[in-house]
Parts: C-alpha cells; structure tokens; sequence
C-alpha cells in the first residue's frame, strides 16, 4: 500500500482527506494535525465518504508519528507554520511527491529556503492552484492567440489577499508569460482582520501587467456590490466571461455551463496522477515560487507603509 499524508486538518485538510478516499490506489492513510478536535472532524469527513480500493486511515498529533517514507503529503495549515512544518517534515520523512496550499509562506526568505531543502532532498512539489486543472479553462485557453488578453475580476469580499495568487496563475497561463509586475496604489490604505485568526485583507485594487502587454484588475469591494463575480477576458474580438458561481461559460454571447470540481473530489485524481504517472497539471512549486515572491513583496512593501513598520512578515493565508 501506498504511504499518503496530509498536514493539517482543518476544514480545507478535512476535503483533501475525502479526495485521498476516492483515489483508485491502495493507500495508507496519516493525518497530522495538534488539535484532536481537528482531527476527530477529519475523521467524521473521511467516513462520510465511500472508499474506492482499500483505504486505512490513521490520526497523529505529531509529524514523528508520521512514516519515515511518504509516497505521497498535501501540506493543507495555514502560511504561518507551513515553513517550519516542511522542514519537520522533510527532516523526519523522505518523501517523493507534494503539494503545498497557498499562499505558500508569509516571508519573502522562506521561498528560497523551502525551495533549497525540496530540491536538497528530491521532493517533486506542486502548489494547489487548481484552476489550472479545470476543464472550462482549459476549453477557454485554447481560445487564445499570442496577442496580449486584458482580464478583470471584480466583486465583494472575495478574499483579495488569500485568493489574488489563485487568480494571477491562471491569468498567466491565459496570457502565456511566466511575469508580471504588480500595483498596489488603489488598495485602501488599511489593515483589516481576516476571517481566519492572526491573519489580515486588504480591499481595493490590484493592477497587474505582463511584458507583452498583458493586464489583470482585481478588485475587491467591503461593501456590497451589483458587480457579479466573474472572470471578464477580452481578446481582440473575443470576449470571455467565466462566472465560476453559477457554472457559465459566456463567449461572444453565447452561453455554456460548466461545474467546477470541490476540493473533496479533487485530490485523489492528484495523488493517483503523481503515483501513476509522476507528473500532474497543478503549478509546480518553482513556478509558484516566482509568482508569490512578486506578490508577497509588493504587498509587504504596502502593509509596511500602512502600518508605518518594517516587518519582513506578510501575514496572509
């Protein structure tokens, strides 16, 4: 049987854990979290699911009480304790394939330090940005020519912080560049509280360009909108609109429907891919890295000025 981790049980590790009991490979199951009630919800989750071939699950509050070899982790905690979580991990396990949640880490100099260990021990690594695996996109990417795309998200309390990165990636695989420069000036200059404890949002806008020409708006409101969220892309003649909320595919005015997968019925396909073939269609962690890095510096430079410090933590998840 294959050896198969996730760390953290939350309500994001909780769905990854579903998805594994669907995967059409024998797996042994280890989840890791500190908190037993985290666990004990896990656990609930996972037995709400019908299992495809044999599936063992165990529960652990500590990486040491995981297997020393691990065919297969999904690092699913919150940016904070990821990095250090990782070199635990990677310290006590070997392990062949990950995918690490994002936004991957809050400091700009955890990139270049996880990315030296992964490399250092072998560990093929990927970053859950999953848009890249769904249908629709792809259906909308080979739509595209080479010439420079404007796209534009818009809507209320989407979640610009812990959700920009999602939207930058798949913008970049539509335009077929690799960087991208980032504006911050039309954000509010204040700090407010995420949803999730000991985290921060920001409202407003972001504006961001590409080399050949390339643009993305992402703009998020406090306050209620009109403003529906969709993914608006404009090509020339072509005009694409992506409304994910209520599965339509919207082209030059003619409308198909779409349904985008959960999470739970996502991640077996992921751990079955890697096992069987090695490779899979999420952003590899080198290319993430790049990504975030952009992302996170600029956003730092803002919430330092806002806030009148000089932290090198960008605390967002």
């Amino acid at each position: 049987m294959y050896q198969v981790a996730i760390i953290g049980a939350g309500q994001l590790g909780s769905r990854h854990l579903q998805g594994l009991k669907t995967a059409s490979l024998p797996f042994e199951i280890w989840v890791m979290d500190k908190s037993i009630e985290s666990l004990n919800v896990a656990k609930q989750r996972y037995e709400q699911v019908e299992a495809i071939g044999e599936k063992q699950l165990h529960l652990t509050q500590n990486i040491e009480g995981l297997p020393q070899t691990l065919d297969f982790v999904v690092v699913a905690t919150g940016s904070m304790p990821r990095a250090s979580l990782v070199k635990t991990l990677l310290a006590h396990s070997d392990v062949k394939y990950m995918i690490l949640e994002k936004v991957l880490f809050p400091k700009l100099e955890e990139y270049d330090e996880i990315g030296s260990l992964i490399k250092e021990k072998g560990v093929k690594t990927w970053v859950n940005c999953a848009r890249r695996m769904f249908g629709v996109n792809h259906e909308v990417a080979r739509m595209l020519d080479s010439s420079p795309i404007s796209m534009i998200f818009e809507g209320t309390d989407w979640g610009l912080c812990c959700n920009s990165i999602h939207l930058i990636d798949l913008f970049l695989m539509f335009a077929n560049e690799d960087t991208y420069t980032l504006d911050t000036s039309e954000l509010l200059p204040i700090v407010e509280n995420s949803k999730r404890k000991g985290y921060i949002e920001f409202y407003g806008a972001l504006n961001i360009r590409t080399p050949k020409g390339s643009s993305l708006r992402l703009v998020c409101h406090k306050e209620k909108s009109d403003k529906t969220p969709q993914i608006d892309i404009i090509q020339n003649e072509l005009h694409v609109i992506i409304n994910e909320g209520k599965g339509v595919l919207n082209v030059n005015g003619n409308e198909s429907t779409f349904r985008l997968p959960f999470q739970s019925e996502t991640t077996g396909t992921y751990a079955d891919m890697l096992l069987k073939m090695g490779h899979c269609s999420l952003t590899p962690f080198e290319m993430s890295t790049r990504y975030h890095k952009v992302f996170i510096g600029e956003l730092l430079n803002f919430y330092n000025k806002v806030n009148g410090t000089e932290s090198d933590l960008l605390p967002i998840t």
